[in-house]
């Protein structure tokens, strides 16, 4: 299995380097991980071999223990085995019972703000992004460990894509900013469309433009809350075009 180690220590680890030990439980072990970092606050204790705690203000949230074919999730007293997908309603319908208010992330870092949709059409939530608060000139100093973040979250678990650690401040222009200057391929596209975001065109699962997409269960495993909060969070598009499409589904059902 291979690692690399952040500055205090921490072994962090690729999660596709569990797919040969997990096998065809890969598949839910990778769902359970985006919907923990996506959901909830916690930081991750991995020991590099077998075990993946998630403790949240202080508490542990919830345990996975790795092994030959399945992974086993402890949950306050509770054990669930997991052999594939079918087993995950019942850990996340714990994870919902046993969770404390403070242990999960708040709405508005999950949504796009629903009285004005089109300001995040393609579900990125730049306004949270590390660079563009750098850029917004709000007090915000943590954009200058954005070169370590990246590297802690994403190094080697991207396909095709090489994310190495630099140092510095991240200044990205914004999203607005980058509309007017065609750098941004997300917002062309709904546009060209005539819809208002992502959502209304419904394609975004296999959108080409969404095919380097970063998702949640993609980065390494042994990363903090912090680190989930600056650097997931805010690229987590799909996952909250999910939610926006689900709340539009709940808000036709209900007029009819």
């Amino acid at each position: 299995m291979r690692h690399f180690y952040a500055d205090d220590g921490r072994i962090l680890t690729p999660p596709q380097e569990l797919q040969p030990q997990l096998k065809d439980s890969f598949q839910a072990f990778s769902e359970l991980l985006g919907l923990i970092r996506f959901f909830y606050i916690a930081d991750e204790i991995w020991d590099g071999k077998s075990s993946l705690v998630f403790n949240s203000r202080g508490e542990k949230l919830a345990a996975i223990l790795l092994n030959d074919g399945f992974f086993i999730v402890h949950i306050g007293e509770e054990k669930i085995v997991v052999i594939d997908e079918t087993a995950l309603d019942s850990v996340l319908e714990k994870l919902e019972e046993t969770a404390s208010p403070d242990s999960c992330r708040p709405n508005e870092q999950l949504l796009i703000p629903l009285n004005d949709p089109n300001q995040f059409p393609c579900g990125r939530r730049c306004d949270l992004c590390l660079g563009s608060k750098k850029s917004d000139e709000r007090n915000y100093s943590q954009s200058e460990n954005f070169g370590y973040m990246n590297w802690v979250c994403y190094h080697n678990c991207l396909p095709g894509i090489e994310v190495t650690r630099w140092d510095g401040v991240f200044n990205c222009p914004g999203c607005v900013e980058m509309r007017k200057t065609k750098d941004c391929k997300y917002f062309p596209c709904p546009t060209k469309k005539a819809y208002s975001n992502c959502v209304e065109c419904g394609e975004y699962h296999s959108c080409k433009i969404f095919s380097d997409c970063h998702e949640p269960c993609q980065c390494n495993l042994g990363i903090t809350a912090e680190e989930v909060t600056n650097l997931v969070i805010p690229y987590a598009s799909k996952e909250r075009l999910d939610i926006l499409s689900l709340t539009c589904s709940r808000t036709v059902d209900n007029s009819l």
